[in-house]
């Protein structure tokens, strides 16, 4: 099933890093650094408790794919690796179920922002 107004429903074919039968790996949009990307399940479902165990262990290989492009493209010091499950912010449209593979560099801080329901105090 595919939502019409779902980016990572209707991502362009061009941006595809890998594929498999159950997911794929895009580059994400508004990166938090150098390399940052999502693993996606082709199927939309909103929550990471709702993946098939065939899309989860897809997943997990896609994220270990990922992760051997990224070292060996950017040579990053490690990984941040998260998810956000339901629809803690809002949102007026189900979300797609994405895992972002951020990548961390040495001396380089990872500033979080709205999108992980961290806002700066003032």
């Amino acid at each position: 099933m595919t939502e019409l107004n779902c980016p990572y429903c209707n991502f362009d074919e061009y941006d595809i890093i890998a594929k498999n039968e159950f997911g794929a790996i895009l580059p994400e949009p508004n990166p938090l650094s150098k390399g940052h990307s999502v693993i996606i399940p082709l199927r939309h479902v909103e929550s990471f408790f709702d993946v098939t165990e065939k899309e989860r262990k897809s997943l997990s290989t896609l994220l270990e794919l990922a992760r051997n492009e990224l070292k060996l493209r950017h040579q990053p010091e490690g990984f941040h690796i998260a998810f956000n499950d339901g629809n803690v912010f809002g949102e007026e449209q189900a979300a797609h179920f994405h895992i972002h593979i951020i990548p961390r560099y040495k001396d380089q801080v990872l500033v979080l922002d709205q999108r992980w329901g961290v806002t700066a105090e003032k």
